[in-house]
């Protein structure tokens, strides 16, 4: 099937407002900029569609929250697990407000984390990026130590993927930590996330810092994610600066 029928049978699927659904599955996540992407429990029924799933609203949905798995079928990983979902140079009459989509999956688990913006430039304003998944069954350790192989989309076409190790040292009530980078040898790109705070399934920081080729290019920013799994068998979370979202970066990974 050609690209342009794949994405002319999604869109349409899309374009429909269907029935919200009834899973009782808990679902996590968050948005650099909510008013531009929001994410949680997916809410459309139809085609490969499936309410109750890690789902994703854009403006052009209205609201409606499209499930990750079903769009997946229309977007192909690359060798790095990256999927891309351009809807912003769709000929099809006022698809085109999808905007840009590229994501990743976290294992395989229903967890997923990417970047979205309305035409696939990073630096036209309204680059944001996001993770989300189900978060039933989550437990997390209060002792000991654990390391993520993680990746990481910034701008992804033209930064590539982001690779790197974080590492966690789990501590009762709000004495843990997660520490760690990512990078891209070949483009340069780099961040690195400071010290971020564990408080039980969830982590937070301020002290990221984005770099070009060893330059800092982006500091002080926010870092913001949780675990997923039985002993946090996986974790996501998002890394905004302010006035420079085009080095705001998504990221998520799996216990080595």
């Amino acid at each position: 099937m050609t690209s342009i029928r794949m994405k002319t049978i999604v869109l349409a699927g899309l374009a429909t407002v269907l029935a919200a659904g009834t899973a009782q599955a808990q679902f996590a996540g968050g948005s650099s900029d909510t008013d531009k992407v929001t994410v949680g429990e997916s809410n459309v029924n139809g085609g490969p569609h499936v309410s109750g799933r890690a789902g994703i609203a854009v403006p052009g949905t209205e609201g409606k929250r499209v499930d990750f798995q079903g769009l997946s079928l229309y977007a192909l990983p690359d060798l790095n697990g990256v999927r891309h979902l351009n809807m912003a140079s769709s000929s099809t009459q006022d698809h085109s407000r999808y905007g840009d989509f590229r994501f990743a999956q976290v294992g395989s688990a229903d967890l997923w984390f990417g970047e979205w913006s309305q035409t696939g430039n990073a630096s036209a304003g309204d680059h944001t990026v996001y993770y989300v998944g189900n978060s039933s069954g989550t437990t997390v350790p209060t002792s000991g130590t654990a390391t993520y192989a993680v990746k990481g989309i910034s701008d992804y076409a033209n930064k590539g993927v982001l690779t790197g190790t974080l590492t966690a040292n789990f501590g009762s009530g709000t004495s843990g930590t997660l520490s760690g980078s990512l990078s891209n040898a070949s483009t340069g790109a780099g961040v690195n996330i400071g010290t971020a705070r564990i408080i039980g399934a969830s982590f937070t920081g301020n002290g990221a810092v984005a770099t070009q080729s060893g330059t800092t290019v982006a500091s002080a920013g926010a870092v913001s994610g949780r675990f997923f799994g039985a002993s946090a068998a996986a974790l996501a979370g998002t890394v905004k600066f302010d006035g420079a979202r085009q080095h705001d970066t998504a990221f998520g990974g799996t216990k080595n």
